[in-house]
C-alpha cells in the first residue's frame, strides 16, 4: 500500500445508512449487557437470527440496493458473537449476490476464524481494549491480554480483511488502555485502523458521559504514526452533539483517510477547506473502491454548530 502523504487535502467520508446496513444476528438479546449499552444500540439494528431469516432479508436489502451488510449483534458470557451459526446463509448470499459481508465476532478461535473465510465472508472488524480492568469494569468480563491477540492472530491468519477498533473514552469517559490497544495492533498488518469513542446511549448508566474531544487528537495522532502505510479512520461512533462535530474536524486536520458518518457541518468545514471529498456507501472497514462511489445529496444550509 502507497504510504499516506498527510499534506495532502483529501477525505473519504462513509454514509453507509442505505447502502450497507447492519444487522443484529441476536436481535435485542445480549448476555452481556455491558455499561455503555445496554443492549439499546441493537434495538436500532434490522434482526436476523436464523438462517432463513437472514437470507431472506439480506435479499430484499440486495434489491432495495444494498451494496454489502455488516452482521453484528450481542455477545454471549464470553464476548462473542455467535456469526458462526450463520455460515450456510453468509455461503449462500455470497455465492447467489455481490454483497460484500463483513461481522462482529467479538472474540474467536482459529477454527471459526477459518471457517467464517471459507463460508466467503469479506472481513472482521475486532474491539481491541488495552486495559483489562477496562474490559471488566464495562464489559464485566475477566479475560486476559492473551485472548484479545489470539483473536487477532486468528483472524489475520485466516486471511480475512481485519478491521480492528479502539475506542476513545470507553471507561467512563476517561482514557485507558487506548495507547496499549494500538500496541497490540501492530502484532498483525489490519487492512485499516478504526478509531471510535464511546457514545452516550439514553437508558444506560454512561449515558451522561462523553469522552474529551482532545484525547480523540491524541489518540488519533499516535495511531497515524504507528500506522503510517494503513488508513486510519474516525469510525462512525464517535460521541454526539457538538461535540462529535469538534471531533471529526480534530480528525479532519489529523489527517485520517475518512470520516463515518459525518456531520453536515464537517462535510462544510472540508469543502470550504478545499478538500478534494470522496463519499463511499461502504463500511468505513474497507478499503474504497470505485463501485461503492456515491452521489451524496444537496448539503443544506445549516448554521454552524460550533
Amino acid at each position: 500500500m502507497q504510504k499516506k502523504n498527510h499534506s495532502d487535502k483529501k477525505i473519504n467520508f462513509f454514509i453507509t445508512s442505505d447502502t450497507f446496513p447492519s444487522i443484529s444476528v441476536t436481535g435485542n438479546s445480549c448476555s452481556l449487557m455491558c455499561q455503555h449499552c445496554k443492549g439499546k444500540l441493537l434495538q436500532r439494528l434490522i434482526p436476523a437470527t436464523t438462517n432463513e431469516e437472514l437470507e431472506k432479508k439480506a435479499l430484499m436489502l440486495h434489491r432495495s440496493g444494498a451494496k454489502g451488510i455488516l452482521l453484528t449483534g450481542g455477545c454471549d458470557k464470553q464476548g462473542r458473537v455467535p456469526i458462526k451459526s450463520l455460515i450456510p446463509a453468509i455461503k449462500k448470499l455470497k455465492e447467489t449476490t455481490d454483497l460484500i459481508l463483513i461481522a462482529h465476532t467479538g472474540f474467536i478461535s482459529r477454527e471459526e476464524a477459518g471457517s467464517l473465510k471459507d463460508s466467503g465472508l469479506d472481513g472482521i472488524g475486532f474491539d481491541v481494549m488495552g486495559d483489562m480492568t477496562s474490559v471488566l469494569d464495562v464489559y464485566g468480563l475477566h479475560v486476559s491480554e492473551k485472548e484479545y491477540m489470539d483473536s487477532l492472530q486468528a483472524i489475520s491468519d485466516s486471511g480475512l480483511l481485519i478491521f480492528p477498533h479502539v475506542c476513545v473514552g470507553i471507561h467512563f469517559g476517561k482514557l485507558s488502555g487506548e495507547y496499549r490497544a494500538l500496541e497490540m495492533i501492530r502484532s498483525i498488518m489490519p487492512t485499516t485502523v478504526i478509531i471510535t469513542g464511546l457514545m452516550p446511549v439514553v437508558g444506560t448508566p454512561m449515558q451522561h458521559i462523553k469522552p474529551d474531544p482532545l484525547d480523540f487528537e491524541k489518540i488519533i495522532k499516535k495511531a497515524i504514526v504507528m500506522f503510517p502505510d494503513i488508513p486510519v479512520i474516525l469510525g462512525c461512533a464517535h460521541s454526539s452533539g457538538k461535540d462529535r462535530a469538534d471531533i471529526e474536524k480534530i480528525a479532519l486536520l489529523c489527517g485520517v483517510s475518512g470520516i463515518a458518518a459525518p456531520t453536515f457541518e464537517t462535510i462544510r468545514f472540508a469543502k470550504e477547506s478545499n478538500y478534494e471529498i470522496n463519499y463511499y456507501g461502504t463500511c468505513c472497514g474497507l478499503i474504497p473502491v470505485d463501485r461503492m462511489k456515491i452521489n451524496y445529496p444537496f448539503l443544506p444550509t445549516l448554521k454552524r454548530a460550533w
